[in-house]
């Protein structure tokens, strides 16, 4: 059991870490069309897939829950705003900034949880959180250049993970709510503001299998982290994470012919300094049963 989910783990994680190219091939589109196309075909793919599964009572119970549906709305409005972060990144040459945001992303969420929830954290998990922000720092005084859109990629995710921590809801059933809450605007957004080129207008049929399949690419590893995370220690699931930011920071100067610069050199190594100080301090901490 464990084998089979440390191999959708992985599958998953591949496919976050790859979608900068899935997302460059659609690079002729207007990056927040691109964003309605995914919102609109990852509802449609969660329905399906919540059909199928014979899971669409829970779905439609979820609407019921008026409790539920408010949070969930809330939660949608930060996860449109991640998707067209990534988007737009993605399509004006800012994989790489993406990629050293997500690295951040497990310590941006580990300051919430002693912000807002009143956790608790080890020195080693401190002293990896001043390490990454004194690799931004340098990065912004030593060059000049402030590397916004990777401070950004650190904040949205989990500001839309601190948005779900309160809803107890099945990852998928709530994708398929949120994704559904947005469609509507999505499909007017797609109409009125892109009806032209970069938009509706320079639709060929080539397209349309990239377009449709947009909703599997978002969703498919959502499902596959879901069946995972219940049958792996959250530990590892945690360090696994880096992997797709790792494989993304790739793809983006190895394909997409982005330039490694000295700033975003030296972010990238205090980052993974940081990054190995909290994950000592994790294990630690696990360990340790605190």
């Amino acid at each position: 059991m464990r084998g089979k989910s440390l191999a959708a783990l992985l599958l998953c994680y591949c496919i976050w870490g790859m979608q900068p190219l899935y997302w460059g091939l659609l690079s002729k589109f207007n990056s927040m069309f691109v964003l309605c196309c995914r919102i609109v075909m990852s509802m449609v793919f969660t329905w399906l897939f919540l059909a199928c599964t014979g899971r669409l009572r829970e779905l439609l119970s979820a609407f019921r829950n008026a409790k539920l549906l408010r949070r969930l709305t809330a939660a949608a409005v930060f996860l449109c705003a991640d998707w067209a972060l990534f988007n737009w990144a993605v399509a004006n040459g800012h994989v790489l900034d993406t990629a050293l945001g997500y690295y951040m992303n497990p310590m941006v969420i580990f300051l919430v949880g002693i912000t807002f929830f009143r956790e608790k954290g080890s020195a080693l998990e401190f002293a990896a959180v001043i390490t990454a922000c004194a690799g931004v720092v340098i990065s912004w005084v030593g060059y000049g250049s402030f590397p916004l859109v990777a401070v950004l990629c650190a904040l949205s995710w989990p500001a839309y993970a601190t948005a779900k921590k309160a809803v107890h809801a099945d990852p998928v059933v709530s994708v398929a709510v949120e994704t559904t809450v947005l469609s509507p605007f999505a499909l007017i957004a797609a109409v009125i503001f892109f009806p032209g080129d970069g938009g509706l207008a320079s639709v060929a049929w080539p397209d349309f299998p990239l377009l449709l399949l947009s909703g599997v690419v978002t969703a498919t590893p959502i499902i596959l982290y879901t069946s995972a995370v219940n049958g792996m220690p959250f530990k590892v699931v945690g360090i696994l994470q880096y992997l797709s930011s790792t494989i993304s920071f790739v793809c983006g100067f190895l394909f997409m012919d982005e330039t490694v610069t000295r700033s975003k050199l030296i972010m990238f190594g205090f980052i993974i300094a940081g990054l190995i100080l909290f994950t000592a301090g994790n294990f630690k901490r696990q360990g340790s049963g605190k």
